[in-house]
């Protein structure tokens, strides 16, 4: 299904950084769900059908998830241990609990029916389009046939980055050309010297050439002092577990299901989050895919962050619509 290609291999970013992560649901009064057990057996079906196409075994995309486990049983991979890791992988993914985030906000689960409503969030760092992706006269940096542009000069103030004002931030960005996922490991940043109002991010985002925007990652909490992981699709966002700083989190997913354009997040696949988009088949075909480490600050001015946080993007894959391929 997917061709793979290098995107930025392992990153290591030491950044001076604030904002918050809205990480709790506002829960509601109860009501009755129109999700029911039949559409989060389709969430996971769709799940599945994922992880074994990543491990290049042909499924037919429509098959029960019976067939597909019988599937992935006759299958003989490669090597003992990436047999090992589908079938726990599998194994996971059939026994999670769902969790779908509506474009409203509604939140519902596979073991709880409705659940209440995600917070409301206001954007870390203004979006990038087509139009304000602009290439300068700076040299590019090509990962396997994919370019990343550096799309802004040398020391510039806040005000002349995308989204500069919000915080000081690492955000490294492929071309709109139709991505739809990546995985990889991800080490949480350890994080000190937070000035006030200052929270780092850690997060995958995927932009649209029309400015719509989705991430998912971890935000860290400055109470508790850990990571929680969160997905968020432009006005709400959802939280997920928590890891302590300097953590390794394996198996790190974030896809787009070309077919409903959902978007699957899953970490170490202990839960799956599955979020309504506002993408389209066109968004799809056009995609970019960035990468940020960042300290969100409100009216950030290019000296008045003070903490640092130092992570890790490691072994990174991503995939293309229209592409039989994953890109290491």
């Amino acid at each position: 299904m997917f061709r793979k290609k290098k995107f930025l291999g392992m990153g290591l970013a030491t950044i001076l950084m604030c904002s918050t992560l809205s990480g709790s649901l506002a829960y509601a009064e109860s009501k009755s769900s129109t999700y029911d057990a039949s559409f989060f057996e389709n969430l996971k079906q769709r799940a599945i059908v994922h992880e074994l196409q990543e491990h290049k075994i042909a499924v037919n995309p429509k098959a029960s998830i019976a067939e597909l486990l019988n599937t992935a049983d006759r299958t003989s991979l490669k090597s003992e241990n990436n047999n090992s890791d589908l079938k726990q992988n599998l194994e996971k993914l059939n026994k999670s609990e769902y969790i779908y985030l509506t474009l409203d906000g509604e939140v519902y689960s596979s073991e709880k029916g409705y659940v209440g409503m995600a917070d409301k969030v206001e954007p870390k760092e203004d979006s990038v389009t087509d139009a304000t992706y602009m290439e300068t006269n700076l040299p590019n940096e090509s990962y396997n046939n994919h370019n990343k542009t550096i799309n802004s000069k040398n020391n510039p103030t806040p005000s002349q980055v995308n989204g500069g004002t919000t915080g000081a931030f690492s955000r490294i960005q492929l071309n709109f050309d139709g991505f739809d996922g990546v995985n990889g490991r991800v080490q949480v940043p350890f994080v000190y010297n937070l000035g006030a109002e200052e929270q780092p991010w850690m997060y995958f985002g995927f932009d649209s050439p029309r400015g719509k925007v989705i991430e998912g990652g971890f935000g860290y909490q400055t109470g508790r002092k850990v990571w929680q992981g969160y997905i968020r699709n432009g006005k709400f966002a959802y939280s997920l577990g928590t890891w302590p700083s300097g953590q390794t989190v394996r198996n790190v997913k974030f896809y787009i299901d070309k077919n409903t354009y959902d978007s699957y997040l899953s970490m170490e696949n202990s839960e799956v989050v599955v979020m309504q988009t506002p993408f389209n088949s066109s968004d799809l075909s056009s995609m970019s895919l960035k990468r940020v480490i960042s300290i969100a600050k409100d009216n950030f001015n290019g000296n008045n962050i003070y903490g640092q946080s130092d992570g890790a993007f490691m072994d990174l894959v991503v995939s293309k619509t229209n592409s039989d391929y994953y890109y290491p």
